[in-house]
């Protein structure tokens, strides 16, 4: 979870960190880079690559700006009540992290449940639904991946340091709630001086996990407006002497619009009409270096299998081909990356190698050479070897061949390089949730 300045709590600028009480599973106040690394690690996991070169700065960087609070481990909408929900549950328990991962276990069974009972859904998005049958709680529950979208959406609420707290402390705290009471003085007002956590959030389904329908990602009414609001209030990330303004997520909750499935943010005209004023440039930019990225990524992997192929541990051509593809139908949107602004703009990329690896690509794409040449081959080497040491597969050095082996022997060589998302997928489906 992100700690957030006390001017703004989307500020762009690094905030300070408040020093957290030490919890018995290790749940800690982490900075906004540590999040951003964490996120970008589990989205490598997820679709089988690790960030070699470091493009997923700059996929972080422009899906904060849209999207504030969002991640790629969100999957439905109605998480974000399900959470506090049971921890409202859990924390009326002797040991509420224990009792908070129960729920979150058995939410998952009744949405799988609920799901299977519904002609036109699946258990598509159900976290943890492909290690429930063998007793497993998910690796990631969505009191995890939902959580720093709790805070910034306004949902969780702010202590008195204006932070968003661990989720240990706000159990500790929905506990001695419970114990305590709601005791008030003789204006009415509550007594207790400590911060009050999900205020105004919807009840739960009477019985919600003893239905035997089961749980499905349906919003009522209710729950639908009370969400639609907290979205629609969400500012866009702004520097600490900028004037706080309306986010790209938040004009899509406002207005009705449902994202077309399957469909890049940038290709779907309701969409687009709804990005405000100030983020219209970011939208072509997002485009361009959403294609150049997926150049570069293709480019390493043929670089890869190449070598692979030099060393006869791999007959293969799917990357070499794939590259070719790409090109054809990324290269002219890829030239057009404009790298100044991604750097003027502050979204994920500075004066560095990997500038000056995606300049050198953008020349490649202007001749006929089927890789571009040594020389920016060795750029690509460089650039990974600074970022993944004794792990890097094009360096040459001792052990290159050893992880060139196990690259040829592993699934991770299946996965071909895509473009840059920016986590539309995941945003598409919640606002599709919030307008259905």
């Amino acid at each position: 979870m992100v700690p957030v300045s006390s001017n703004n709590s989307n500020a762009r600028t690094r905030p300070s960190i408040p020093k957290a009480k030490q919890p018995a599973i290790g749940w800690v106040l982490i900075s906004r880079a540590e999040v951003a690394k964490a996120e970008a690690l589990l989205n490598d996991r997820q679709r089988g690559v690790v960030d070699e070169l470091g493009l997923l700065s700059i996929h972080q960087a422009f899906a904060d700006r849209l999207f504030p609070g969002t991640s790629v481990l969100h999957t439905r909408l109605r998480y974000a009540l399900f959470v506090p929900w049971l921890m409202q549950t859990a924390a009326k328990a002797a040991n509420p992290i224990q009792k908070l991962e129960q729920l979150e276990f058995e939410l998952t069974g009744r949405l799988k449940l609920g799901l299977s009972k519904a002609a036109s859904e699946d258990d598509t998005g159900v976290i943890g639904a492909r290690v429930y049958e063998k007793g497993k709680p998910a690796a990631q529950p969505a009191s995890f991946s939902y959580w720093s979208a709790l805070a910034t959406w306004g949902i969780l609420g702010r202590d008195h340091k204006y932070a968003a707290p661990s989720r240990e402390s706000v159990l500790e705290e929905l506990g001695s709630e419970r114990k305590t009471g709601s005791a008030v003085d003789l204006d009415g007002q509550s007594l207790s001086t400590g911060p009050t956590y999900f205020q105004g959030l919807p009840a739960p389904p009477a019985a919600l996990l003893e239905d035997p329908k089961g749980v499905t990602f349906n919003l009522p009414a209710h729950e639908r407006q009370y969400l639609r609001n907290r979205l629609r209030s969400i500012k866009a990330p702004t520097l600490e002497d900028e004037t706080p303004r309306e986010s790209f997520l938040a004009a899509l909750a406002r207005n009705t619009v449902k994202p077309l499935e399957k469909t890049e943010l940038w290709d779907d005209a309701a969409v687009c009409a709804c990005v405000p004023n100030e983020d219209k440039d970011l939208i072509d930019l997002a485009r361009h270096i959403s294609a150049l990225g997926g150049i570069v990524r293709a480019v390493y992997l043929a670089y890869v299998e190449q070598a692979c192929d030099d060393k006869k541990l791999l007959a293969s051509r799917v990357h070499r081909d794939h590259l070719i593809q790409c090109r054809t139908d990324w290269g002219a949107e890829a030239m057009k990356a404009d790298l100044e602004k991604l750097v003027a703009e502050r979204l994920g990329l500075e004066h560095n190698k990997l500038y000056k690896l995606l300049e050198a690509t953008q020349a490649w794409l202007a001749t006929s050479a089927a890789l571009p040449k040594a020389s920016v081959r060795k750029q690509y080497a460089d650039l990974e070897l600074n970022r993944k040491q004794g792990r890097a597969r094009l360096s040459g050095k001792a052990g290159a061949s050893q992880q060139l082996r196990r690259w040829a022997r592993s699934g991770e060589r299946a996965s071909t390089a895509g473009r840059l998302h920016f986590r539309w997928p995941s945003v598409s489906r919640l606002i599709r949730d919030l307008h259905e």
